[in-house]
């Protein structure tokens, strides 16, 4: 484990050398992401809206008043907190900064609960940053002050029973969407 974390982090270096092309690692077949390669999530909170996109593999890009940032994931060897996603810990001030911002701790996972009113008792122990669709898709922003200025996110898809739920009490539908890659036709003419 300490082994892929340390080629994750040197990649990590690498990928913000100018002219550097670091190959951006797959996501491994065991972690439960809950994004695929292009797809953007738009959540609005207290915080305003941040815009998450899927790049390649286990790369996320994050937008939030008028500038992106990017990191590459790492994949959870393990669960943690119930989930096996991938995330990033929020090593040093990685990133340049932005909005007071120059790191960020991030999650991205499914989570799986075996009753409407266990989500339920979780969503609302999450607090006021996390918002939620009635199809189980929650996420979240909230900036630290400190550490130089930390960027939280979260993106979490939810199961009950191994389903995605249908209808969710207190689901705020106007403040995710989501946008799926448009696929491109090539014409036989």
């Amino acid at each position: 484990m300490k082994r892929s974390l340390m080629c994750l982090s040197m990649l990590i270096v690498l990928m913000t050398i100018p002219g550097c092309q670091a190959q951006i690692p797959d996501v491994p077949s065991r972690n439960e992401i809950v994004m695929s390669e292009g797809m953007k999530i738009s959540v609005t909170n207290q915080n305003g809206t941040m815009i998450i996109t899927a790049g390649k593999g286990l790369q996320r890009f994050y937008t939030w008043a008028g500038d992106t940032r990017s990191v590459v994931m790492w994949p959870r060897e393990e669960r943690w907190g119930g989930g096996l996603g991938i995330y990033f810990p929020g090593s040093g001030n990685h990133w340049k900064e932005h909005d007071g911002i120059t790191r960020a701790v991030l999650e991205e996972g499914e989570l799986h609960f075996k009753s409407i009113e266990e989500t339920i008792e979780w969503l609302h122990h999450t607090g006021a940053y996390l918002v939620y669709n009635d199809d189980g898709l929650a996420a979240g922003w909230e900036k630290y002050e400190g550490a130089g200025g930390t960027l939280g996110v979260w993106v979490w898809q939810i199961y009950i029973n191994g389903q995605k739920p249908t209808k969710l009490s207190g689901s705020q539908n106007d403040k995710i969407t989501v946008e799926y890659p448009s696929k491109s036709r090539v014409s036989d003419e």
